[in-house]
């Protein structure tokens, strides 16, 4: 495995503090006037938590992280870094927060914010119930593995496995999680891939397990053949797309080294996770349900040696 030693690109934060109730609605209103103003910010603050809690959610996430294959995992995120950064700066003046509960309020807030664009209704509120105490990293350079983010090219086995060992999820709660690419897209200059996954990228719903169960889908290289990107991309309509993770969800694929399956996937067998993408096709609630408790697992998730989070 590669282990690489490069600079933090962030502000070292403050240690882990608890503050008021009415303190915490500063924090929300804060995440709410950015979204206000950057809507696309949705989907950068939920992918940033993901991002920030491999290894414990602490506030820092390293922007040169280079994988064995060229890949960096956290490209695409210096914008919701840098602006998020430049609202805690202020934020500290007043409320006594770390870094790592600001960025997870905030994505606790953008999915409520994407909620409320799926459904127009704030009875439908996600109500996740946070703990915070989470503590900012403390070192500006840090030796990381960059092999323990996900590998978006693999098959279900690596995907699946990979879910276990950082977050200790079982296959359902991997497919849920696996279900915030509703938000958002992949983007060349970040990932190397292309496209969103589904129609109104700012909505969190089901949309992403009915089009990965629904379209047919026929796999391309959105690249080169030296640094080839393969992906499926929608017959018919060609701008959406899934990636190899998303589809072993459905089928069993076998993808080589580079991302290529080469099989048609009419004659893949089906995936053990079959049943529960079909599940949240045909029942958003039961999605949402099983979504927000992977998630809010996800975002307790601490480095080793930290403190328990509290409630306020």
């Amino acid at each position: 495995m590669l282990r690489i030693i490069v600079p933090v690109l962030l502000l070292i934060g403050t240690a882990s503090a608890l503050f008021t109730a009415s303190e915490l609605e500063v924090v929300k209103r804060l995440c709410n006037n950015i979204l206000d103003r950057k809507p696309v910010l949705i989907a950068g603050f939920v992918r940033l938590i993901f991002h920030d809690c491999v290894g414990g959610c602490d506030g820092c996430v390293n922007l040169n992280l280079e994988n064995w294959n060229g890949d960096r995992p956290n490209a695409g995120l210096a914008t919701s870094i840098s602006v998020l950064n430049g609202k805690y700066v202020e934020l500290q003046q007043t409320v006594n927060i770390s870094r790592a509960d600001f960025w997870a309020t905030c994505s606790v807030e953008a999915l409520e914010r994407a909620r409320f664009l799926a459904t127009n209704d704030m009875s439908k509120s996600l109500n996740i119930t946070m703990l915070y105490g989470r503590a900012d990293c403390i070192l500006e350079l840090t030796t990381t593995n960059a092999d323990r983010f996900p590998n978006p090219r693999a098959g279900l086995a690596e995907t699946l496995a990979w879910c276990n060992n950082t977050f200790n999820f079982n296959s359902t709660w991997c497919v849920a999680i696996l279900g915030a690419h509703t938000l958002g897209q992949a983007r060349p200059s970040a990932s190397g891939f292309r496209g969103p996954w589904v129609a109104d990228a700012r909505h969190l719903d089901n949309a992403y397990f009915q089009d990965l169960r629904d379209k047919r889908w026929l796999q391309v290289n959105r690249k080169t053949v030296a640094d080839p990107r393969w992906q499926f991309q929608a017959r018919g309509q060609s701008m959406f797309m899934m990636l190899n993770a998303d589809m072993c969800l459905l089928r069993d694929i076998q993808p080589d080294s580079a991302g290529r399956v080469v099989d048609p996937l009419d004659a893949t067998p089906k995936s053990s996770t079959k049943d529960d993408v079909d599940t949240f096709a045909d029942n958003n609630e039961e999605w949402i349900r099983v979504f927000k408790a992977a998630f809010k697992s996800m975002i307790e998730t601490l480095p080793d040696g930290a403190a328990p989070l509290q409630s306020i």
